[in-house]
């Protein structure tokens, strides 16, 4: 390394520029869950950055990121030997400022790491309950507590906002590594990757999102003393004591904040917990499935070698309970859409009959209809006579589920409409050959759905063919 020296703020600025080798010096120390960086790894990084770059640019970096300079400015705490290894230990400040330019590189809030800032938060409250300091900013020691206090809550603040950033993105990063895991045509590999995936957010679960959440509770309760909003009320009534009435009123902001972040970080638990119990249930499943295949592999097998055996034992079903029943289980529906002439006839007279009725009704609009639930007898009957008339203006044509068809039209047609009016309406229909114009209906032996609010109706299809002369 170069024996030149740089200021601290040239040195910064440099560091700033080429950012990249302190983001993966970060990323390397968070993986390896150390406070410090090996120098070895260090200058490994730093040589294979400056490859790309000019000769004078070499220069400048291997001066600014020298071990010896990065101590000169004070942006390395301390150098030291450690298993025969020398250990590189970063100001936190200057990692922090780095972790700012990458949501990925927040660092994670472990239960440790809250129980510690809570230690300090209730030391500092102990201080201000024992009477020994004059509640006024003239006093010196009172004046260095309280700064204290809402630098510590004003980190601790910041520390969940960044952190909850970066929890709010594993949503994100779930869906793409389900849709990783999804897109492999090995089985063994989407197997390893939903495990690693299970492995991963069940960490991340157990040590950063459920002890953030439980700090944040403000029921919850701790046996080693007040929790976070036990102390921040304390503190309020401490200064509401002493009549300093906008110090309470910060103590009280700072309930609602972290509150408001219990709620957020809550919906992230619950959507990692649904996450895991989805995976688990799919590799749960892969696993059955691969487990029978197996089995049925081997007995098939079996039979290629036996030349008097050529179909597997019905034993090995019965033992083996995965294909008990398959025979009964329902096919796939096909779903009935191609470009075959009939098809796409269907489709057109549908479309035209739904024109024709629209340009019949545009003549005609029945906006001031009773609603069907009215009983009374003349009211029921000028609503009948109404419900004749907008099916005696629609067009019949051929219908696979006239029921349906007739549903769709009175419903976006009538007023409040209600199920009784689509009986009223197939009545008129089945009754009246004029309606149908030539066309015969067959009641089939196919069932369908109606939902009218809570109650669901089945019904039979009824399909109308045009009768040929």
């Amino acid at each position: 390394m170069s024996e030149q020296r740089l200021l601290t703020i040239p040195t910064f600025s440099i560091m700033l520029e080429h950012h990249t080798i302190m983001r993966d010096i970060i990323r390397e120390m968070d993986e390896m869950s150390e406070p410090y960086v090996r120098e070895a790894t260090f200058i490994s990084r730093l040589h294979r950055y400056i490859q790309g770059q000019n000769k004078d640019k070499q220069k400048q970096l291997r001066t600014a990121f020298s071990t010896d300079n990065l101590l000169a400015a004070h942006i390395l705490v301390d150098k030291d030997e450690f298993g025969g290894e020398s250990r590189l230990i970063f100001d936190r400040s200057v990692i922090g400022v780095f972790r700012l330019f990458d949501h990925s590189l927040f660092q994670d809030l472990t239960d440790v790491a809250l129980k510690i800032q809570l230690g300090g938060i209730r030391l500092l409250l102990a201080k201000l309950q024992s009477n020994t300091l004059l509640f006024s900013d003239s006093d010196l020691d009172f004046k260095e507590l309280i700064d204290e206090l809402f630098h510590r809550l004003s980190e601790l603040l910041n520390s969940i906002r960044l952190n909850l950033v970066k929890m709010q993105m594993i949503n994100q990063e779930l869906s793409e590594a389900s849709e990783l895991a999804a897109k492999s045509d090995n089985p063994q590999v989407f197997s390893v990757l939903q495990r690693e995936s299970i492995e991963k957010i069940s960490l991340l679960l157990s040590r950063h999102i459920l002890p953030t959440r439980q700090f944040l509770d403000e029921k919850s309760r701790l046996k080693d003393g007040p929790n976070l909003f036990e102390c921040l009320q304390s503190l309020r009534s401490q200064f509401e004591h002493h009549q300093d009435h906008q110090r309470s009123t910060a103590m009280l902001k700072y309930e609602v904040s972290f509150n408001s972040f219990h709620s957020q970080i809550s919906k992230v638990s619950q959507s990692v917990d649904q996450f895991l119990a989805r995976s688990k249930k799919r590799l749960k499943q892969f696993n059955a499935i691969e487990t029978a295949f197996s089995d049925l592999v081997k007995e098939l097998g079996a039979t290629r070698h036996n030349l008097k055996r050529s179909q597997i034992d019905g034993q090995f079903a019965r033992d083996n309970g995965a294909f008990l029943g398959l025979m009964q289980q329902g096919r796939p529906k096909v779903l009935r859409i191609s470009s075959s002439e009939a098809y796409l006839n269907n489709v057109v007279s549908d479309i035209e009959a739904r024109v024709a009725d629209q340009g019949l009704l545009e003549k005609n609009r029945y906006v001031d209809l009773i609603s069907s639930k009215d009983d009374s007898t003349e009211r029921r009957l000028e609503r009948a006579e109404c419900i004749y008339n907008l099916v005696k203006q629609m067009k019949m044509t051929e219908y696979q589920d006239l029921t349906l068809a007739l549903q769709r039209r009175l419903k976006s047609n009538l007023p409040e409409y209600h199920f009784i009016d689509l009986l009223e309406g197939l009545n008129f229909l089945m009754r009246s050959n004029e309606i149908l114009d030539g066309h015969a209906v067959k009641v089939t032996n196919f069932r369908n759905r109606i939902v009218q609010g809570d109650t669901v109706y089945l019904y039979r299809k009824i399909r109308t063919e045009r009768v040929t002369q």
